[in-house]
Formats: C-alpha cells, structure tokens, sequence
C-alpha cells in the first residue's frame, strides 16, 4: 500500500454505521474515495448526515495513517497512530501547536492504536469541543489541547462558480474538490483559481494558469464574485491597481491587480 494512502476496509459496518464512518472521514480528511472496496482517505473537515445532518469539529489537519512502512522508516515496533501531513494554517490544530510530521496516538482520551481507533474517537465530537491530543515528533512527546471549530465557509464550496474578466484577461473558477483534484491545488490552499489566461493582456501580471488569488487588500477570498465585487468597488472609485496576495506552485507572493 503506498505511503500517502490510509485505507480500512468497510467490511463489518451496517449501512447506516458506514454513512457515519464516510461523514467522519469527511470530517477528518475533506473528501474521500471508494476504491476497490476500501475508503481511501484524506483529512480536513467532520461533517456527517445519518441519521439527521449534525456537524462535527472542525480541527484543520491533512492526515494519514501509519502502516508498516511508515513504522519501519521510524523505528516503531508496530504501525501505530496517523500522521499530520499538513495543518491548515491559522485553523484549530495551527494554533494547538500542531505541526507537519507529527505521530498522533491519543485522541480525546482513546489511545490510537489503528485508524480505526480515531473513527470512533472522532464521532462523538462537536464544534467548540476542547480536545486533548498526544503528539510525538523528533524533538520529544507533547500534550496539546486542541479546540475544535466549525468547518469555515471557505472550505465548503461545492458548487462551481466562474467569472470571466476581459479587460485584464483572465478567467477564475471557485475551487471545489473536482478544481483541486484537476488542477493539483494543495491541500489547504483556500483562494480563487486563475484557469484560462490572455497572454497578451495578463502577461505584465505575471499571473499563470494554475494560480491561485488568496487575497485582495488584505482581504480573503474564494468565490470569483467576491473578486468581481472588489474589482468593481475599485473601479468605481477610480482607483487604478489592488494589491493581490497570489499562491502560485513555488509559494505565495504580492503583485498588483490592475484595475481598467
């Protein structure tokens, strides 16, 4: 099984007890994937419909399970734990303390031994909630009190949106899961995603398909209205460039937004 990937098979659940096993993945990894009769699963949000919509805590981790090959390239006795690939920044588990590389093997109290552990650990969590987390990393052995929160409305796009802008010659979409998956966006990455170019026109931007616009004057944004709004605000008032915070492949960066 390849490193990045955790799998668990779903033999053994009911219907009803598997509709809340992919909620809680969802809570926990962002997406998930049937394959093969496995889930295939990834981290970043808690949100569960069975029987009736509830919504569990939002904790802002990407992470994986830890199977053999992790535990040999560790010097584990046995795989053990899930792994924090990455950590929302600015979200709860950022401001626990969290960090990249971390093993988690204790959850709210339960020791987790396997994936399958966390599942259950994670369903009987609520936004608000304060919980305990045992964390270890090259340096040492922590206890974290992580804080829960509610999955922000930047995360929950789900329907796709796309604004054309001629005048400056771009076009940007909202980025669901269908655009991050397509287009490779890293995991985390929250903005609007600049998908068609006119080279002519966008070319003194230095913009690039691909990018993705995280902020205009300092403020968030992931629907292309948002940016339509702002665009036309500046207009309006004659002003003629907004600063544009950009996250292209090797990193975030400013530039300016001319304003026609």
């Amino acid at each position: 099984m390849p490193a990045h990937v955790v799998s668990m098979s779903p033999d053994g659940y009911t219907p009803a007890s598997t509709a809340i096993l992919v909620a809680v993945m969802e809570l926990l990894f962002g997406k998930t994937r049937r394959l093969a009769g496995v889930f295939v699963l990834f981290m970043g949000t808690f949100l569960v419909a069975a029987p009736a919509a509830a919504e569990f805590g939002f904790s802002g981790m990407h992470v994986q399970g830890v199977n053999t090959s992790i535990a040999k390239a560790l010097g584990l006795s046995k795989a053990e734990g899930v792994m924090v690939m990455d950590v929302a920044l600015g979200g709860p588990a950022d401001f626990a303390g969290v960090k990249r590389g971390d093993r988690i093997t204790k959850f709210h109290g339960t020791h987790i031994d396997t994936f399958k552990c966390l599942v259950k650990a994670v369903t009987g969590t609520k936004p608000g909630q304060t919980i305990a987390l045992h964390v270890i990393r090259a340096t040492g052995e922590f206890d974290l009190k992580l804080k829960l929160g509610t999955k922000p409305v930047s995360w929950k796009i789900a329907k796709g949106a796309v604004i054309n802008f001629p005048a400056i010659g771009i076009t940007l979409a909202a980025i669901t899961q269908k655009i991050r998956q397509r287009f490779k966006i890293r995991w985390g990455s929250v903005g609007v995603l600049v998908t068609l170019i006119d080279p002519e026109l966008a070319s003194r931007m230095l913009l690039n398909r691909g990018d993705v616009i995280v902020q205009l004057n300092q403020k968030d944004v992931w629907l292309p209205s948002q940016v339509l709004k702002a665009y036309n605000k500046a207009k309006a008032a004659n002003v003629s460039q907004m600063l544009m915070l950009i996250e292209p492949p090797d990193g975030f960066r400013y530039m300016m937004l001319p304003v026609k």
